[in-house]
């Protein structure tokens, strides 16, 4: 054999079936290769009802297990096992030992990957670790998950190679490469046994070629009751002579570097290891692969130089092959992921054909998700969209992706490859709507299946190149607990809203970007009874109402002859020959606000609407702005007029600093005095500081005085406490009277 420099190597040996032979190969191999390479063999088998046959073969008298060694070292000794497990693995006189996993089924409960990684990692640097390994899940992928090489020892008959077929569907589908399994035959001569030919004929239609016919040996049986070893008494049989192919194979692999990772989860690992591998089993397994014990191994898995080229030539390769079995991307949920199936076998298969690729199966599997969600997905966005805690997503070019979460702006390690990819992504949010984006329509509005916003904009308007926003929001809307539970109102203020939305008073929800007017105005609706018609108007639909009388309308942008827009204003205008009992306006930016002013005056009460402000008066301001777009030749105090009598409340939302949002101010809309709108404070919040954590400090409380429609309340049956609207100061001197 040629000499090389000698890396540590982790070689498994398992099969379909137990009595395979493969524990005699495990065995005869480990002497043979100690012996060749003078370097000391351990033999792990992970069945503990074989965890002495190794033992009394090398006449060692009760080898230590790895449970054994966990409970004299701690969990909290792991990391000097160096020194710990030196001279305390009893070797043969042929230089190889036997390490159990444990003596006793029952000790495989407490034991767990991430006590069983570190001490293969410590025994790595001393010993080749051969491990035997039968068909049971999970021991079976746990193994193959730190291997260099796998041989898979089948007999050559029909149960044991259908067996083999079914099982390799599944590593297969497991994305394990099959590059890295060579398939030994034992006893391929036994009387009755499927011929060599008609072996490599099945074996070649799985993709695999035969690596060894091992012969039957008689002497092999005789060695097996007697305790001895087939290589130490009869080393020039036939049977040890095609023993030296696998030897060769051993010799050739090079071993990886390992991460001494698996996708077992602790859980799986204690409570599987007297489960056969079953098809409930596998179909589990497959999620294993998918996430493994944490949900994020894809993030620790380092990628290789050749990475984003491969992806791109089998993107090429994915999409010709869709295409000529006809496979087509639906929008419905049932049916793509019967396409994600598809696709995800396609990749694989073009994956093991890459020969001269060496990837580990963490690899694998991200190279084939990320690949999947590039074709059939968001690409590089499609993990951030999968984490409920992200609120916005910022593409400010190929490298910059921002999100905010918790409120706050943070720069992730995700990456478009270049600005090509971001178009592509863009372009498959924005054609199922009907829309499109290119030089002459370079910006468009639209809206995910999970009703997130959508905003993109593309050369020559952006000069630093294509620059994506998406605006997500919770799967369940906000209910008035969480919000109160976040801090961001008070029980108080949220029984007066009730109240108010009760008793059909117009709300304007008045904030700045991203500051959860939508959300807030999701919560208000809630309030709305079952038994009114809602209608909501937006330029993308994003409100959630749970009520069932609920139409939605939304507008449409003009197309690229510049025809066919239908405007906010259109849709206010048409939704009040709907019958409404309320009219919501997701957002109100123009000329829009004459016509709502108008259905509020004339028997629309109760209508919902938020406006982009930063204070109550402000927002007072800007809807005068925008009744003046609408080109009414009206004068100011008719206008001002219009406004006092249609909108009663305004409510502030407002960003901090730290990234919470609040309600910053609660104001009644009492009248008009001369030009000028009155409003009257409800509820404040006033900032007190910054904690040592950054966070905002506030109080939020009652100003003092009831609304002027107090009397309403009670007129209406609304119980309404006037103390709701006291301050502290207030109540004190209440109580001493």
């Amino acid at each position: 054999m040629n000499e090389k420099p000698l890396l540590p190597r982790v070689i498994t040996f398992s099969g379909p079936k137990e009595g395979v032979g493969k524990t005699s190969i495990a065995l005869n191999a480990a002497l043979a290769w100690s012996n060749y390479q003078k370097r000391n063999v351990l033999i792990v088998p992970l069945d503990p009802s074989c965890a002495s046959d190794q033992a009394a073969f090398l006449d060692i008298k009760n080898p230590p297990s790895i449970s054994e060694i966990i409970k004299l070292t701690g969990r909290e000794s792991l990391s000097s096992l160096g020194s710990l497990l030196k001279g305390k693995i009893p070797l043969s006189q042929w230089g190889v030992g036997v390490l159990p996993l444990a003596g006793k089924r029952s000790d495989i409960a407490r034991m767990a990957p991430d006590l069983i990684l570190p001490i293969f990692s410590k025994l790595s640097q001393n010993f080749d670790i051969f491990i035997d390994v039968d068909s049971y899940f999970p021991m079976q992928v746990f193994a193959f998950d730190i291997s260099d090489n796998v041989f898979w020892v089948t007999n050559p008959n029909v149960a044991n190679i259908n067996s083999t077929s079914q099982m390799f569907r599944e590593i297969n589908n497991l994305h394990f490469s099959t590059g890295k399994f060579d398939i030994v035959v034992n006893f391929f001569d036994f009387p009755g046994a499927v011929t060599p030919k008609e072996l490599e004929k099945i074996f070649k239609q799985m993709n695999k070629q035969i690596l060894a016919f091992m012969p039957w040996e008689d002497n092999l049986a005789v060695c097996s009751n007697q305790n001895k070893i087939l290589i130490t008494e009869h080393p020039n049989s036939q049977w040890i002579k095609m023993l030296r192919v696998i030897l060769g194979k051993i010799d050739e692999t090079e071993p990886i570097q390992k991460q001494w990772t698996t996708n077992i989860s602790a859980q799986e690992f204690s409570h599987g290891s007297d489960m056969l591998w079953r098809p409930l089993e596998r179909e589990n397994s497959q999620a294993i692969g998918k996430q493994g014990s944490t949900g994020q191994r894809a993030d620790k898995t380092e990628v290789s130089p050749f990475w984003e080229d491969l992806k791109v030539r089998l993107h090429t390769d994915v999409v010709a092959a869709l295409e000529l079995e006809r496979i087509k991307i639906s929008e419905d949920t049932k049916e793509n992921e019967e396409v994600k199936k598809k696709v995800d076998s396609i990749i694989n298969n073009l994956l093991q054909k890459e020969k001269d690729i060496k990837l580990t199966r963490d690899q694998r599997i991200k190279f084939i998700d990320e690949l999947l969600d590039e074709i059939l997905g968001l690409g590089p966005l499609e993990e951030i969209m999968r984490n409920p805690d992200v609120t916005e997503i910022m593409v400010n070019s190929p490298d910059r992706v921002f999100i905010e979460k918790a409120g706050k702006l943070i720069l992730t390690k995700h990456r478009f490859r270049d600005n090509d990819q971001v178009m592509q992504v863009i372009k498959r949010i924005v054609a199922p709507l009907g829309k499109r984006i290119d030089e002459s329509v370079p910006l468009v509005d639209a809206r995910l299946k999970d009703g997130s916003r959508v905003n993109a904009i593309i050369p020559p308007l952006a000069v630093s190149g294509p620059t994506l926003t998406i605006r997500r929001f919770s799967a369940k809307p906000f209910t008035d607990e969480q919000l109160i539970k976040k801090g961001s109102i008070t029980a108080n203020a949220v029984q007066f809203l009730k109240a108010c939305v009760k008793l059909r008073k117009d709300i304007i929800v008045s904030g700045g970007t991203g500051t959860g007017k939508t959300t807030f105005l999701n919560m208000l609706s809630g309030y709305i009874p079952e038994d009114e018609r809602i209608i909501t108007v937006e330029d993308t639909a994003e409100l959630r109402l749970q009520q069932e009388h609920w139409v939605r309308l939304e507008s449409r942008p003009p197309n690229i002859e510049g025809k066919g827009e239908v405007s906010i204003r259109d849709l206010v205008k048409n939704c009040l020959r709907m019958r409404p009992d309320r009219i919501i306006v997701g957002e109100v930016r123009s000329s829009e606000a004459l016509d709502m002013l108008q259905a509020m005056n004339t028997g629309h009460e109760g209508s919902l609407a938020t406006i982009h402000a930063n204070t109550p008066r402000d927002a007072l301001t800007r809807l005068e702005a925008m009744c003046l777009m609408a080109g009414a030749d009206l004068p100011i105090w008719a206008l001002r007029e219009m406004i006092a009598s249609a909108v009663h409340i305004v409510i502030q939302l407002t960003r901090f600093s730290d990234g919470t949002r609040k309600i910053t101010a609660i104001s009644e809309i009492t009248g008009r005095e001369e030009n000028q709108i009155l409003t009257h404070d409800l509820f404040k919040y006033k900032q007190t500081g910054i904690d040592r954590n950054g966070k905002v400090e506030g109080i939020f409380q009652a100003v003092g005085e009831p609304p002027k429609f107090f009397k309403d309340f009670k007129t209406s049956g609304i119980d309404m406490p006037v103390d709701l609207f006291w301050t502290d100061a207030q109540k004190m001197e209440r109580s001493r009277q």
